[in-house]
């Protein structure tokens, strides 16, 4: 897996948290959370985005308490070894799910088990059918968060380890399948 430098990450990291890399943060413990939150996410882009969408904000440059990052540094050191790369990554990401509406929990398994590839606006037909008419926002929702997005033929994608990852909860934990 490719790592990414210090800096690269903490730009990725903070333009993922809605935050400007030039960002001034107000309080030493924030500065020492970001570095934490970097240092267990071991450079990896997936991770980084992904930690950085659980913090992030509506408006630019508006910063989630200390509490919230480090209830994001505890996600990514949960699972069976913390220093394993999966277990960080599926620490992170059962987290992010668990805090998902339960329709949105539904469209990223879709993805992850059925729909990688297809038209997202047939996806769309279904869910809307399933969900009801906020399924457009509840994927864009799922689009902020990283855990999936439309190419340019407007084609479902989402991660290789996402869909792994989203693969594993529905083996671990059958009451996801409705």
């Amino acid at each position: 897996m490719v790592s990414l430098s210090d800096r690269a990450a903490k730009q990725l990291l903070r333009t993922s948290a809605n935050l400007d890399l030039n960002y001034h943060m107000p309080c030493k413990q924030l500065c020492n959370a970001e570095k934490e939150l970097i240092d267990a996410c071991k450079g990896l882009p997936l991770a980084l985005k992904l930690s950085g969408a659980l913090l992030r904000c509506k408006k630019r440059d508006e910063l989630r308490p200390l509490e919230d990052w480090e209830a994001a540094l505890a996600a990514l050191q949960r699972g069976r070894n913390a220093t394993d790369t999966e277990g960080r990554l599926k620490g992170i990401l059962h987290t992010t799910f668990k805090i998902l509406q339960p329709a949105q929990q539904h469209m990223f398994l879709d993805v992850a088990t059925i729909l990688q590839g297809q038209q997202k606006r047939l996806a769309m037909a279904v869910w809307v059918a399933w969900h009801g008419k906020d399924s457009g926002l509840l994927f864009e929702d799922l689009e902020r968060r990283n855990l999936l997005s439309t190419n340019s033929n407007g084609e479902l994608q989402m991660h290789d380890v996402l869909v792994a990852l989203g693969r594993s909860l529905l083996r671990d934990d059958c009451s996801y399948i409705p």
